[in-house]
């Protein structure tokens, strides 16, 4: 079988020019089908301005049989598109959704308009689930007996029951060798993504990850680990990010794996991972072993330093533990992006002026300010809604972090937007600002786009769409999406007192997505 795995442009813009990294789900699938099946992996963030053109020349010279589509919510838009087009060349292709939207909105799709495109939607870790239909489908078995399947079948949408979660010693290492597109970059360095656990345990209410996962964390053996970074060098690359949800909840486990890497030497791969504050607090000696261990640059959950705002995001008492934790990572020549979030429900207009000011005080390297976004059923959603301070409640193509898509009790998003903007001139344009940060030393071939994306926040940010992916879709032929079809809301199943993204009242319990979240 001839199988074009797809992965969506979309992506806030203030990462063009700065990072383009490829799907690593895509080659975890690709890695673990059995039999002699022809893969292309195509990255379509490496087209994001001719993404239907790259994709069209996929379709007629590789002519694929089954088309499969990652997506995350904001990017719902595009994988209909995507869908669409590929069945507009291809009348006979059978088309596959998987990945964090297709997981959680299982029944939405196979109750709405999106039938019509995703003729199977894989729902949870789709390593498992995506060799078994494919294999169904060679021998012509019986699709039902495939756990975390939903797909159509005849007038009908069928959804089996949840596949449980795969055991990370049985999934097989990624195949990155049918990727169409080549060189990928972080900050200008040739890059690639690797993973070294699964899951998250913390209770934060605005994280998403948890329908995926549940309540749950999962390692990968650190022989593997050190194995993939191998392979990565070994394919060209010079730095590797860690898309782990929270590589360092086990703080002593990491601190294990950083000496690996140094043993192994693999260190000299710029490594970059997202870190929670907690479990670097309790070990501060953990910075200084990623140091050693390759690790150049983190990303830190910091999200606020108003105890009020944490307690509502569920890290409650961080606040005095972040500065020793940035100051330990920076005093080991980490450099340190610092996380933060603005537009919480109480939120006034000085509270919001003062995140940023708490960027500069607490000596990060740089910060990135993103608005509480309502992402689909997160428990955060479910209380915003509640509240009545959700804005923008359907149009996902919005939902990159940065566009307000709430208010708060005392602001409008509109306000939102203009504090957001120009608190942040105030900040990103600081000569002091400026020169502390880490990335310009580091990275100083970037100089210019990161400039150039100081600029675009302040034109982007008073048009109220900040950073809005900047990706066209573009196809040379007519798509037939199908009627009614409003992106990226589910009309046609929407009654009053419904949440237009759950398509039911938020307070009902999913009986397939909810048992597979613990």
């Amino acid at each position: 079988m001839k199988i074009l795995l797809v992965a969506m442009p979309d992506s806030a813009s203030c990462f063009d020019h700065i990072m383009e990294l490829p799907n690593l789900g895509l080659c975890c699938l690709a890695g673990n089908l059995d039999g002699g099946h022809e893969v292309r992996i195509l990255d379509l963030v490496k087209h994001r301005r001719h993404a239907a053109p790259a994709l069209e020349r996929q379709g007629r010279e590789f002519s694929p049989d089954l088309v499969g589509i990652s997506a995350m919510s904001f990017q719902i838009g595009s994988a209909r598109k995507t869908a669409a087009l590929c069945k507009a060349l291809l009348p006979k292709v059978v088309t596959v959704l998987g990945g964090y939207h297709a997981t959680i909105m299982w029944k939405e799709i196979g109750d709405g308009p999106d039938r019509d495109l995703f003729d199977f939607v894989v729902r949870g870790e789709g390593e498992a689930i995506f060799n078994d239909l494919v294999r169904t489908l060679d021998s012509r078995g019986d699709l039902g007996a495939i756990d975390g399947l939903s797909y159509r079948d005849g007038a009908e949408y069928r959804h089996n029951p949840p596949a449980p979660l795969l055991e990370l010693g049985d999934i097989r290492p990624p195949d990155r060798s049918g990727r169409v597109s080549a060189r990928f970059l972080w900050m200008g360095r040739p890059f690639d993504v690797a993973e070294t656990s699964r899951g998250c345990t913390m209770p934060c209410g605005f994280c998403s990850i948890r329908r995926m996962y549940g309540k749950t964390f999962r390692l990968y053996s650190d022989e593997r680990v050190v194995e993939d970074l191998r392979a990565i060098k070994a394919g060209g690359a010079q730095g590797v990010l860690f898309v782990d949800d929270n590589v360092t909840l086990d703080g002593p486990r990491l601190k294990e794996l950083c000496v690996r890497f140094e043993r192994e030497k693999v260190n000299d791969l710029f490594i970059v991972m997202q870190a929670s504050v907690f479990p670097i607090a309790a070990d501060l000696s953990i910075a200084e072993a990623m140091a050693r261990g390759g690790v150049k640059m983190v990303f830190l959950g910091i999200e606020s330093g108003n105890e009020r705002n944490l307690k509502v995001l569920g890290k409650s008492k961080q606040s005095t533990r972040t500065g020793k934790v940035v100051r330990a990572l920076r005093d080991a020549g980490i450099i340190v992006i610092g996380g933060f979030i603005v537009g919480n429900p109480d939120d006034r207009e000085e509270d919001v002026r003062a995140t940023y000011r708490y960027v500069r005080e607490i000596g990060v390297d740089h910060g990135i300010v993103q608005c509480l976004t309502p992402y689909p059923k997160t428990e955060l959603r479910r209380q915003l809604l509640e509240r009545g301070l959700v804005t923008n409640s359907d149009d996902l193509d919005r939902y990159n972090g940065f566009i307000p898509n709430v208010r708060t009790e005392h602001l409008s998003d509109k306000d939102l937007a203009r504090i957001m903007t120009g608190a942040g001139i105030r900040l990103y344009w600081n000569p002091r600002y400026i020169f502390q940060n880490g990335i310009w030393k580091a990275c100083p071939a970037q100089t210019f786009w990161m400039l150039w994306n100081n600029i675009k926040f302040i034109f982007t940010g008073y048009a109220g769409r900040m950073f809005l992916s900047r990706h066209r879709f573009e196809p040379s032929i007519p798509l037939n999406l199908p009627a009614g079809l409003r992106s990226p809301s589910y009309p046609e199943i929407l009654t009053p007192g419904k949440d237009p993204v759950y398509g039911r009242h938020p307070d009902t319990t999913d009986p397939v997505a909810g048992s597979m979240a613990g």
